[in-house]
Order: C-alpha cells, then structure tokens, then sequence
C-alpha cells in the first residue's frame, strides 16, 4: 500500500512537472510568436528609411538635439534627447535617425502581446492585437518618422500595461513605474494628460480599482511624474509658458480648421481592418465577467476621442489609446471563434492582416513620390476619400502633406549653396542665411554639415531663442515660405525657385539681398524682440474660443 502511495506521489510529481513545462513552452510560443511579428515591422520600416528625404519636423528636432534644454516653444524636451542619442550613437544620416522611432514601433507592438496575454489572450489572440498594431496603416506610418508622435503611442501603451499589472499584483513599486511612465510621457508630447485624466476617471468607477488606486497609490503615481516633469515646468515658468503660446497658436492656424467629423471618418479608416478589432473591444468588455475591472480601457478610449472631438484634436492625438483596445477585440474574437469547432480560424486573422499589409506600401515611402500621388488621386476619385490628400489648410492637394514635408529641402540648400559659392569670398563673410519658416532654417542647418553654406538665422518658434539680437552683415541670402518674402528692402534678385511639384515648398523663391540697408536691420531688431521675450498673457490669452 505505502509502495503504491509512493508511486502515486511521484506519478502527481512528474505530471505537475510536465505541466510547468507545457505552461512555459507555451509562454515561449508566445513570446516567439510576438517576437516574429515585432521583427516584421522592423524590417518593413527599414526597407523604407532611406526614401525621399528628411522630414521637414524630423530636420527641427536635430537641430533641437544640438540645443539640449528643458524645453522648448513647440515641443517638449525628450524629442530633442532621443535625436541627440540617436545622432551619437547612429550618426545623423536618415537610416540612423529613423532606427529608433522603428524600434519603439516595435516595442509597442510587444507590448500590446504583454496586454493581450495578461487579460487572458492566448495565441491567436495576441497575433491578431499584435499584427493590426504592426501593420495598420496608422502604426506603420507613426513608426517611420523621428517625431515624438510613435513615443507618444509607446508611452499610452507602457501606462495602460502598468495599470493592468497593478490591478493584477499590486506591488508598492507599480506605482512608482507608472509614475516614471506618466512623467516621461509628458516630456514627449503634452496629449498623455488627456489619456491619463480619462482613465483614472474610469477607473474610479470600480470599486475594486478605487481600492487598489488609493489615497498613497496615487500620491506615489503622481508625485513621482511631477518631479520628472518639474524641471520642464520651471522652464516654462522662465520662458513665459511658450508650450500655451504654441497651443494658441495651434488652435487658431490649423485646430480651429479642422471638422469634427473628419476626426470621426478617419478613427474608422486609419487602422484599417483594425477598425472590426477595436470595436470588438468595445463590445468585449461587457461580456466577460473577468474583464470588469478593465473596462478603463474602452471608456478611457471614448472619453479621450470625445474631448478630442469636442476640442478639434488632430485625429492621430487618440493613437496611443488603440493597442490596449485592440487587445480586447482580439480577445473577444478568439473567444468567438472557439465557439465553432470546424471554423478556419487563422484563416479569418490572415484575412484582416492581408488589406494592411497590401497598404503598407503607400502608407510608407516604398513607391516613387510620382506613383505615390497617382495612387492617392485614384483612392480619391474612385474611393471618394480625400483626407490623404487633405493637408492642414484644409485644401486637397496632389500628394499626401507627410510625403510632400520630406521633398525640396535638398534642392533648397544646393541651389542656395551655389549662389553663396558664386559669391567672392570677402562677400561670403558677411553674409548670412535668413529663414522664415522652422523648415527651412533647420534645413539649412543641416544641410550647412554638407553644403558650403553661410550662418542660418531664423525667427521662427525656437530658433528665435537662438539668433543674435542684431544682424551685422552686407548680404542676405533668404528663403520665404510664403509667394513673397516679408522683408522690407525690396531691392532683392530671386536666384533660385523650387521646382519639386511634390514639395511642400513647391514654386517657393530664394533671394539675395545685397548691401542690406538700414531699414531692414532694423525691422530685424524689432522682430527679435518680439519673438524673443514673447510670453503668453494667461489673463487675456486662455479663452474656449475657437474650439466649438
């Protein structure tokens, strides 16, 4: 008897050892199964990092990279950081800027397979979550530029898995994390309050999530976040609160532009087939009774797409509040699918991935930009939706406003570097580069490193922070971003012209000015001035006017 009690204890023994090895095979399989779709994305972005050319935004933050600070007028500062990493570590080519942004494009698609196993995801689940966040259009486009905006993704997806972990194990240090998280996330783009307002009010709607977020979770959250931030903050004390002057600015030249409907129509269309996902996911949550204490996430994601409506927000603001909802439309579709025995299950899961990747190519610069504006104009005229061609002016246009942003700046700085060379050399030393648009001055100097140019000045946003109070020179070469340049001698040649019609800048004129007189100096001062001590008045600035 005690022999056969013997064989059974070691029989339970073996078989609980087998199932800890079924369990972590299976958390390998995962693993492995996210990782094949992660690599997948990389390598897509890689195939298109060199086409086209530097992003007009992408060539701001590099230059905003070689003037590290706590802030800046249009951006937070860890935009400035990551170029600056990336610059030292890859070099400041357009294969090196653009691995990083592709790398935390990936990241957030681990992430989203770390959400979707924690609420209960098994593997077809997690490939489908996985690969509508490698491979919608919005993903894949947000991932291949070097702009805060996938960073912004990566760090609403972060916040959203810390959430859940807490609510899972809630251990002392949870809360710290998404602290970390929150407050970095504020350094990369000021959007994150919206997403983190909206779920902490949903999340005080379950009474197990009110236990578990209490008093001290909550100071430990956000006291943590306000000291990472508290720096940035004491600058734009300094500076006069430049990140609201921006917003007004915002809202009056391109927010105020916008249609609230646009904003709905393109939530529905830029995940493509993703779009049966995520409102799967908002179904999903009132089925299981296990996912109670997550239904944060959907209510988190109508609150954020609601004040984004009710403010104008640009449609690619709610981005980062997709993946996590994604994961519970996987979920329920996995769970529906193994309802029916005989169902081809991957098959339905190829079927949504197939229309993204056949996007893939026009979402990213793979075709010449020619083909790339005929495409475009076809889904135009025969799929009647005009909002890739539709750019912040709200007109159409023959290509789409983030291909034409990275087209034209070369042809700028050869054709001004030409005339600069042509110049004798006692002229070339008092002769410097005017630039009226933030494009074109970093532009400039960027491509200074490349082409003999003279020094850039510029007054736009914070390059103001930058120039010399008084202009001392004989000669002025200038760009104008507008059909005429706004300097007051008039006694200019137009030497140069863009001639790219794909380019932003397209017709655009590069002048000199010889023997610049008085007037213009002067016009120069009183501009600096303005721009460089321009604060934002909070008792006369702050109005809703504008947003409805």
């Amino acid at each position: 008897m005690n022999k056969m009690i013997r064989n059974f204890q070691f029989f339970l023994s073996r078989r609980n050892s087998y199932c800890a090895s079924i369990h972590f095979n299976m958390h390998q399989k995962l693993r492995l199964l996210i990782i094949l779709i992660v690599v997948s994305q990389f390598l897509l972005h890689l195939g298109a990092m060199g086409a086209y050319g530097f992003h007009q935004d992408e060539l701001l933050y590099i230059t905003l990279g070689e003037h590290l600070s706590w802030g800046y007028r249009e951006t937070p500062p860890m935009i400035a950081l990551i170029s600056r990493f990336s610059t030292l570590i890859f070099g400041d080519s357009m294969l090196g800027l653009r691995i990083i942004p592709a790398l935390f494009a990936s990241f957030t698609v681990y992430l989203t397979g770390l959400i979707t196993a924690r609420l209960g995801g098994k593997h077809l689940a997690v490939f489908a979550a996985c690969s509508t966040v490698a491979f919608s259009p919005a993903f894949l486009a947000s991932g291949g530029l070097l702009v805060p905006q996938i960073f912004d993704v990566f760090c609403w997806s972060l916040c959203c898995y810390l959430i859940i972990c807490v609510i899972q194990n809630p251990k002392p240090i949870l809360p710290v994390l998404l602290g970390i998280a929150i407050g970095a996330g504020i350094l990369t783009k000021y959007t994150i309050l919206i997403y983190i307002g909206a779920v902490f009010a949903s999340l005080m709607l379950n009474r197990e999530n009110r236990k578990i977020f209490n008093r001290s979770a909550i100071l430990n959250t956000f006291s943590t976040a306000f000291l990472i931030v508290l720096p940035h903050l004491f600058w734009q004390f300094q500076n006069g609160f430049p990140a609201l002057m921006h917003l007004d600015e915002l809202k009056e030249t391109q927010l105020i532009h916008l249609s609230r409907l646009d904003f709905i129509i393109q939530q529905l269309l830029s995940n493509g087939t993703g779009v049966f996902l995520w409102l799967a996911g908002l179904f999903a949550i009132w089925q299981y009774k296990e996912l109670r204490p997550y239904r944060f996430i959907p209510l988190a994601f109508l609150l954020v797409n609601i004040i984004l409506i009710i403010l104008k927000g640009k449609p690619y603001y709610a981005f980062g509040a997709y993946p996590a909802l994604f994961a519970l439309g996987a979920i329920f579709v996995e769970r529906t699918i193994e309802h029916y025995q005989n169902a081809p299950r991957w098959a339905i899961l190829v079927v949504l991935l197939i229309p993204n990747l056949l996007l893939a190519p026009v979402v990213l610069p793979y075709l010449a930009v020619e083909k790339s504006s005929k495409v475009f104009q076809w889904v135009q005229s025969n799929l009647k939706l005009d909002f890739p061609l539709r750019w912040e002016d709200q007109k159409i246009h023959i290509i789409n406003q983030n291909f034409a942003d990275m087209v034209g700046w070369q042809e700028m700085a050869i054709k001004t570097s030409k005339m600069y060379i042509s110049m004798p050399p006692k002229e070339r030393n008092a002769t410097i580069i005017f630039a009226e648009g933030y494009g074109a001055a970093a532009a400039f100097t960027y491509f200074a490193k490349r082409y003999p140019l003279p020094p850039v000045v510029s007054l736009s946003s914070s390059f103001a922070m930058w120039a010399p109070e008084n202009l001392r020179v004989k000669h002025i070469l200038f760009f104008s971003s507008e059909n005429m340049p706004t300097i007051p001698d008039k006694k200019y040649i137009k030497f140069g012209v863009i001639e790219n019609p794909y380019s932003r800048i397209y017709k655009r004129g590069i002048y000199l000015s010889s023997h610049v007189k008085h007037t213009t100096l002067k016009w120069y001062a009183s501009k600096w001035s303005q721009r460089r001590f321009a604060s934002f008045d909070l008792k006369t600035n702050i109005s809703l006017n504008g947003w409805f």
